[in-house]
Parts: structure tokens; C-alpha cells; sequence
């Protein structure tokens, strides 16, 4: 009896693990969803996203000045990605805010390199092929139809000046019941404040969006999402609270399940699909390079 109860659990371990991975296949998609990624869908389902962007320019202080110096960057990829220390032909802030306020579905893809990147906390490195394929899912548009998005502190990278930092502060209420490929999360009606994040935006020398970093949270106390944001702080809210850290060994292995089961999106592209000179070796929520 002990034995048989044992092989029951262990199969119910491991439906719960594909089922889990069905749901983190789309993360990456949602990211992309209601951060700053165009991607085709039918309009009458598109969320109110409210958006509010300071754009008033900080005074220039000591280490705007340091720009002026040459300074290598430990991370090869960092370092690729100053473009040889050429300077911008074009105000890069005034083109980061413009793609920022211009958040839809619809978004012209022609503004990406086509060897643009997105990383997250533990998402990608993922193409823009990719995304854009894998933005669908989850429902999270549907439940929560109503994002205010309050985007402030645009400020360029002292070291590379085609780099634009900027903040952002996430508020839904979940309205809606939210389907996650079968598991329904009824609405709650509660409101979700999730705490500040920074993004980064790097343009090319041609004014095309070559990377994407998003989602890394400034204090995880505030909030009350336990420290997650953007998406994450949405399925936290909805009652899905994965545990999604990097380094965490356990979401690794369930990200790896659905990055080999495939078929509804992915958490990293396929490793011939990553651009050369995104070197890091680091997929998904592994631990970060050491250079």
C-alpha cells in the first residue's frame, strides 16, 4: 500500500511539473506583453495600459561626467555594445521615451536590430522572433485589463552612451478570472502594487534596439507582491506565486522540461537562434556569469 501510494504521489509530482511548465513557457511572452513589445492581436482584447513618463533630464553630476572616459567593460558583452566608443547621432532619451509611451500591440517592428536580445531576471536570452511568437497565453490580459504603468528616471549609462536606463511602478487590480491552460484563478478584485523596477534600452549607432533588459526590482519590500514585479507581481496576485529566482535550481529544471517540451512559447531561444555576441552561457534563472 505504502508503495503504491508513493507512485501515485510521484505521478502527481510529475503532472505538477509539466503543467507548471506549460505556465512558464509564456513568461517570456508575457514580459513582452505589457513591457514595451508590439505583438499582433485583436484589438478589442487589448488591456488599458495607463501610462505616466517623466521625462525632465537630470542635471549632469560627477559621473555623467565620467562618460568622457574610456572605460572597459569586464563583460564582453557590455563592452560590444559601446559600439567601438562612437557617439550617438540622435537624443537618446527623447528616443527611449518615445518607445516607451508608445506601447501597443501593434508596434512598428522595423525599430529592432535583427540581432536584438531580451533578458530578464530568469528570462532569455530570447530573439524578437521568438517573443513576438510567444506572446500569447496565460490570459493576463483578461484578468487584468486595467495596468497602470508610471514610467519615470530616463538617465543614459555614464559608460555607454547608447544605453538608457529608465524605472517603471506596475498597478492592476485582477478583475477577471484568469486561465492558465485549464487551472482557473478566479478574481480577486485585489490590487496589486508591485515595487519599482529598472529596464534598460540599447539602440545601434543606426537607431535600432539592439537589447532589452527588463524587470529587476530595485526593493523587493515594497509592494504587495513579495518583491515580484511586472508580470510576475501579476500571476502573484492572481494566486499563481511561483518562485521564481535566479539561481534557483528547481525553477531551472522546470523551465528546461518546458524549453525541451516546447510548442507554446519560449523562456530562451534555441541556442543557433542567439546572436554571437550575446556570450553569456547563462539560460533562463541559472546563476550569472562570472567574468
Amino acid at each position: 500500500v505504502n508503495e503504491e501510494l508513493k507512485q501515485r504521489q510521484g505521478s502527481i509530482m510529475v503532472v505538477f511539473a509539466l503543467r507548471t511548465a506549460l505556465v512558464l513557457l509564456v513568461l517570456s511572452a508575457t514580459v513582452g506583453a505589457f513591457a514595451p513589445h508590439g505583438c499582433s492581436s485583436n484589438a478589442q482584447r487589448r488591456p488599458n495600459i495607463a501610462l505616466r513618463s517623466s521625462t525632465e533630464a537630470a542635471p549632469e553630476t560627477a559621473a555623467a561626467t565620467s562618460s568622457k572616459k574610456s572605460t572597459t567593460s569586464k563583460s564582453p558583452m557590455f563592452e560590444y555594445l559601446k559600439f567601438g566608443g562612437t557617439k550617438p547621432s540622435f537624443d537618446v532619451i527623447a528616443k527611449t521615451t518615445e518607445y516607451v509611451n508608445a506601447q501597443s500591440w501593434e508596434l512598428d517592428e522595423s525599430i529592432y536590430d535583427k540581432d536584438y536580445v531580451l533578458r530578464g531576471p530568469v528570462i532569455g536570452p530570447i530573439n524578437r522572433k521568438d517573443l513576438r511568437g510567444s506572446q500569447t497565453g496565460l490570459g493576463l490580459r483578461e484578468a487584468f485589463p486595467n495596468v497602470n504603468i508610471d514610467t519615470f528616471g530616463y538617465t543614459i549609462d555614464p559608460e555607454n552612451p547608447y544605453r538608457c536606463f529608465y524605472f517603471q511602478r506596475w498597478r492592476a487590480v485582477h478583475e477577471a478570472d484568469l486561465d492558465a491552460y485549464g487551472d482557473i484563478f478566479p478574481a480577486t478584485g485585489v490590487e496589486m502594487e508591485a515595487p519599482v523596477s529598472v529596464f534598460s534600452v540599447v539602440w545601434t549607432p543606426e537607431g535600432k534596439i539592439i537589447y532589452e533588459q527588463v524587470g529587476a526590482v530595485i526593493d523587493r519590500f515594497e509592494g504587495n507582491t513579495q518583491g515580484k514585479a511586472a508580470v510576475f507581481g501579476l500571476l502573484h496576485t492572481a494566486g499563481l506565486k511561483l518562485n521564481a529566482n535566479p539561481g534557483d535550481a528547481v525553477f531551472g529544471l522546470i523551465q528546461r522540461i518546458g524549453h525541451f517540451l516546447g510548442g507554446r512559447g519560449r523562456s530562451w531561444s534555441k541556442e543557433e537562434d542567439i546572436p554571437e555576441w550575446w556570450s553569456s552561457k547563462s539560460r533562463g534563472a541559472d546563476d550569472t556569469d562570472e567574468w
